[in-house]
């Protein structure tokens, strides 16, 4: 766990891809198709307050480095019953967002041919094999890859987009009359283009500086987001095609290869989504073993230095609940929602930690707008995921007072 493996460039392609996900080729159309052209003036805003969110776990990974990440500035700050509760509502996450991830990539990949007639959970339980084998070859190898994928994906969106805009583009408005409602309900689906940024500090242990080294990766980083999201919402406000898809964007440049394209960018993004949440979280929890505040097995390292007891114990319960899925028992939502309910309370703390800990005014008002933002989107969560959520909480008590 001590080789310092990751530098600036290596950290920039282990968060963008990620940070992206595949919100990159769902989130753009649908704002459009809300909002017309003001979806212009809610990406800008989003992407604002991204940068708000992206320094707050940044500092907080700063503030208190190690592999329990932001955890530990929770604990230090609001005390150790919150480091706990954090850290298990993200371990908790990761039991059914990464499983949600490869399912949206497995049903990105049914548009070829190759897979067409594949079951989507088995075709997920494959890919769930691949992710599980690239991270047992060690942090190194995992980030090198999620940087391949990240400048994949940032270049072919780029080009796509500059030529469309450029020899390609039919500027036109849509006609749409500016609401409230609708702008207010388009921010807060744009909110998931901000999330990510929680698990950065799970690798700390492996970035060479990590001072320097998180703190131009950030900037590098959010640069690249927000270039990558705002010249994307462009070109699909000004694309000549009445479809206003990502596939509709690259067409004019890569032509039939374009939906395929689309489908290979995705898929890896969603990889890439894996990759960096199971690897930060295994680490984390293997880091929490070693202090014994979870079982001693978990704690084991492999030659590569990777925490293979977490990882196959979350592969384990990933199966599990794509068996479940398979069985139709739960569906792709359901999952979805239940790990969005811990993602959201995980990053709720780390807000709040963060308006605790920084005294400027300006960055204390825009936490409050994402504090605010998110508690409306987690009470809007479904009753179980929230009872869930309650569940989690009562048993870290519980479990408190026990070992006291």
């Amino acid at each position: 766990m001590n080789n310092k493996n990751i530098g600036v460039i290596t950290l920039c392609g282990l968060i963008i891809g990620p940070v992206l996900g595949s919100g990159i080729v769902l989130l753009p159309p649908l704002a459009y198709k809300m909002i017309g052209e003001w979806s212009i003036l809610a990406w800008i805003f989003i992407m604002l307050l991204g940068v708000v969110f992206a320094y707050v776990f940044i500092f907080l990974s700063l503030e208190s480095p190690g592999n329990e990440g932001v955890a530990i500035a929770v604990g230090n700050t609001l005390g150790n019953f919150w480091r706990e509760v954090t850290s298990n509502f993200l371990s908790t996450a990761v039991c059914f967002g990464p499983t949600a991830i490869l399912i949206t990539a497995a049903e990105f990949l049914k548009n070829f041919s190759l897979f067409s007639n594949m079951n989507v959970m088995i075709l997920a339980f494959g890919l769930e094999i691949v992710c599980v084998s690239i991270l047992a070859f060690g942090v190194k190898t995992l980030a090198r890859l999620t940087l391949i994928l990240t400048g994949f994906t940032a270049v072919l969106l780029t080009l796509g987009s500059v030529y469309t805009l450029i020899f390609s583009s039919n500027i036109h408005f849509s006609g749409k009359q500016f609401s409230f409602s609708s702008f207010t309900h388009t921010l807060l689906l744009l909110f998931w283009a901000i999330i990510g940024w929680e698990v950065v500090g799970n690798y700390i242990e492996d970035i060479k500086d990590p001072k320097k080294t998180l703190k131009k990766a950030m900037t590098i980083s959010i640069i690249v987001i927000i270039f990558l999201y705002i010249i994307v919402a462009l070109s699909l406000q000004n694309i000549s095609s009445k479809e206003y898809t990502i596939v509709a964007i690259i067409t004019p440049l890569f032509g039939s290869f374009a939906a395929p394209l689309i489908s290979v960018i995705a898929s890896c993004l969603c990889i890439c989504t894996y990759l960096m949440i199971v690897g930060g979280v295994s680490r984390m929890n293997a880091s929490r073993s070693i202090k014994n505040k979870l079982p001693s097995f978990l704690a084991h390292l492999n030659k590569s230095g990777s925490p293979i007891n977490v990882i196959m114990t979350y592969f384990t319960i990933h199966c599990f609940i794509l068996l479940l899925a398979y069985l139709k028992i739960l569906n792709l939502d359901e999952i979805l929602t239940s790990a969005n309910v811990f993602f959201l309370s995980n990053a709720l703390i780390g807000l709040f930690t963060g308006f605790k800990l920084l005294k400027n005014v300006k960055l204390r008002i825009a936490i409050i707008i994402l504090i605010a933002s998110f508690m409306f989107l987690l009470f809007r969560a479904s009753i179980w995921s929230l009872a869930l959520l309650i569940m989690i909480f009562i048993l870290t008590l519980y479990y408190r007072r026990v070992s006291a």
